[in-house]
């Protein structure tokens, strides 16, 4: 079969080389499941029958990142490739990272230890797809499907689960019935798992375009009684299941987290403690709060006042309102706890506002103290601040003369 992608055609020379030299080589993994499914593929894997020291003969232009794993970074027109040794593991004694890595010389060994049959599939350079598992079956009828015994695949890697969930997400696929089991019943090992991990899996499937086929599984497998703090927001998930329109994905994952607190009951766990427990950044912890405010704000109010607009985060109330209006022409549940959305609006009256933060003010300290020299200095601060209010209001124009002006009459700058 011919390879018309550009990203398999730029790799190939590295399957020849590897090839040339008497060794097996083979394009791997999740980048052949999506070019079946004709889904972007970011980057090829590499597997190969030479171990990491030949490899590095090879291709001298490398860098180490896990030998003990196999795995060498190739330079190659200008690019980097993941080449990795055939292997076998064993001994999964912390759920999640094997004790024992051994390199084989045989494919279908190293298949057998991924994930789901959709993973398990290799490629020629020449295009033929190698499949000893049914891994093409397994995406015709889109199904998830642990690759050999379930119960085995989560005891060596407690993260497939959640893995699982959130290729159901991306994809819209199910999973597999006997995978499904073994994923509740295996649920308890996803505690074993660095928090850190699971972060990055879960904000994957909220940002998917069928979240809520992933959500269901994780709230049906129990999954989420052994997450950080959301063993007390089932209604929370029942909620995003059954409040939002089917196919409208998150575009930020942040606005998810915030709907899981927005819908708890009587937990009231704060954007801090929540965040903090699932060691999101700092960023995206004020995110969260930042969210959380707009959206109780707007659950109370069919509109922003210029202050309170300012007051927020612009972009995000931009952001909620197109969210909104989504959902409200959807006519999803959601849409009915607000009044109607005002996207185009709030857009424009954003865009008027005469200042966006206090460093578009047409004075700062410099020139108050130049002005007034003032002997309490906190009169700057204080000042500046009530500037600011008086300009996004439309009280004083935003003029240096007329603020100055202003400031003369308002404050005792004497005292």
């Amino acid at each position: 079969m011919f390879i018309d992608h550009p990203l398999f055609n730029k790799a190939k020379n590295i399957l020849i080389q590897l090839e040339n030299e008497g060794h097996k080589a083979y394009f791997v993994g999740g980048c052949i499941r999506d070019m079946i499914l004709g889904r972007e593929i970011s980057d090829v894997d590499i597997a190969t029958s030479a171990y990491p020291e030949e490899v590095q003969q090879i291709f001298p232009k490398h860098f180490d990142v896990g030998l003990e794993h196999g795995t060498v970074m190739v330079l190659s027109n200008q690019e980097t490739y993941e080449v990795t040794t055939f292997r076998t593991e064993s001994g999964y004694q912390d759920y999640r990272r094997p004790d024992k890595v051994e390199f084989v010389k045989d494919l279908s060994e190293d298949l057998l230890r991924r994930d789901f049959t959709m993973n398990a599939l290799a490629m020629t350079k020449d295009g033929e797809i190698i499949d000893y598992f049914a891994g093409q079956e397994a995406i015709k009828h889109q199904e998830i499907i642990a690759v050999g015994i379930a119960d085995e695949r989560f005891n060596e890697d407690a993260l497939r689960m959640l893995r699982a969930v959130r290729f159901a997400g991306q994809l819209n696929f199910s999973i597999e019935s006997e995978t499904y089991d073994a994923i509740a019943h295996h649920a308890p090992l996803l505690s074993k798992i660095a928090v850190e991990r699971i972060l990055v899996e879960m904000n994957k499937l909220w940002e998917s375009l069928h979240w809520q086929q992933g959500l269901s599984a994780f709230y049906q497998t129990k999954l989420y009684q052994y997450c950080p703090l959301t063993d007390s927001l089932a209604k929370s998930f029942e909620h995003l299941l059954n409040d939002f329109a089917p196919s409208t994905p998150f575009n930020e994952a942040t606005l998810a987290w915030t709907l899981v607190l927005w819908f708890q009951d009587e937990s009231a766990i704060s954007p801090q403690k929540f965040g903090k427990a699932w060691k999101m950044s700092n960023a995206n912890i004020e995110l969260i709060n930042d969210w959380l405010t707009i959206i109780q704000y707007r659950e109370q109010h069919n509109d922003y006042s210029n202050w309170k607009l300012y007051q927020l985060n612009g972009q995000l109330v931009q952001d909620f309102e197109d969210f909104l209006c989504e959902q409200q022409d959807a006519h999803s549940p959601f849409g009915n706890y607000f009044s109607p959305a005002m996207p185009d609006e709030v857009t424009k009256q954003y865009q008027d506002l005469p200042i966006h933060s206090l460093k578009d003010l047409a004075i700062g300290g410099r020139e108050i103290i130049q002005s007034f020299a003032p002997k309490n200095k906190r009169l700057i601060g204080e000042s500046l601040k009530w500037l600011e209010k008086e300009v996004v209001c439309g009280r004083i124009v935003n003029k240096k003369d007329l603020l100055l002006s202003e400031l003369s009459k308002s404050f005792n700058w004497k005292g």
